[in-house]
């Protein structure tokens, strides 16, 4: 009986002396693993709450926001001297045959880096659906101003980080970070596509201290316009090219404000393409940009 006593406490004294070690080994794991694990649920629970929206027909998106936070860098000049506006464009839609039918009221955020102020034009909004014979869409601007009156230098940059979170019918939030950075003023355009996604857009940034026509070529074959656009609907005057017997614009003129940012969707041909190009990166474009 005694030497089973021994043997217990022999026992104890082993386990007491292993547990730091195996305790320091489960925390270095942990704390080596969890800010992927957290990145990576917070990925999947995005990706299946927006599943389970869109099985709803809720769609809420923008060109400049995601549900993952998307980073988008105008590199596309700016004098660092005058406001730079930025425009912001919403959607309730995925396509032209899937879109929300009710109107999605939202709110706007926002917060900046130190060496500018920025402003929003309006806090909230609503993207109208078809119920009220809307087009799904929507945006606003967001503006920024060098702070303490003095220009900010060359190369400099400036972000500003927006947030856009709808209250109905049902919640969703969007978020993104804009970077952009001091230059020379011009007008500038780039194409964002991936593969496998069935449209493309064109931001068109003008950072000219005055606003210009601008006219987008392309082959409708490849592309074809996205016709609820603001782009198309403000234009000033437009081509057309023979596709399968029918008549499709080829090219499109539109007048781009000064200081600001455009976007223009296109929808593809081939989904599995993936058309990104930024100007003067070489190569030639779906779509090319003349003003």
């Amino acid at each position: 009986m005694k030497e089973k006593k021994e043997v217990k406490k022999k026992n104890i004294r082993k386990v007491k002396k292993m547990n730091p070690i195996i305790l320091f080994i489960i925390l270095a794991v942990v704390v080596f693993l969890t800010p992927k694990f957290i990145s990576t649920a917070k990925y999947v629970y995005n990706a299946i709450h927006e599943h389970y929206l869109s099985s709803k027909d809720f769609y809420f998106s923008s060109d400049k926001l995601s549900i993952n936070h998307t980073e988008y860098e105008i590199t596309n000049n700016w004098s660092g001297a005058e406001p730079y506006i930025i425009t912001v464009n919403m959607s309730s839609k995925e396509n032209d045959m899937a879109y929300t039918e009710a109107d999605i009221n939202y709110n706007i955020s926002y917060t900046c880096s130190d060496n500018v102020s920025c402003s929003l034009d309006k806090t909230e909004s609503t993207i109208v659906g078809r119920d009220n014979n809307g087009v799904n869409e929507d945006y606003f601007t967001i503006t920024l101003s060098p702070s303490g009156n003095s220009a900010l230098a060359d190369g400099e940059k400036a972000w500003v980080d927006i947030t856009a979170s709808s209250t109905s019918p049902y919640t969703q939030t969007i978020t993104g970070k804009l970077i952009l950075e001091v230059g020379s003023a011009d007008i500038s355009y780039e194409i964002i596509d991936k593969p496998n996604q069935q449209y493309l857009t064109v931001n068109i940034t003008n950072s000219q201290s005055v606003g210009s026509d601008v006219t987008l070529s392309f082959d409708p074959s490849v592309v074809l316009l996205d016709m609820t656009s603001r782009f198309r609907l403000d234009s000033t005057g437009n081509t057309n090219g023979q596709l399968n017997g029918y008549n499709y614009f080829n090219s499109i003129t539109s007048y781009v404000e000064s200081l600001s940012t455009t976007t223009v969707k296109f929808y593809k041909e081939d989904a599995t393409q993936d058309y990104s190009y930024v100007n003067g990166s070489g190569g030639t474009p779906v779509i090319t940009l003349t003003h």
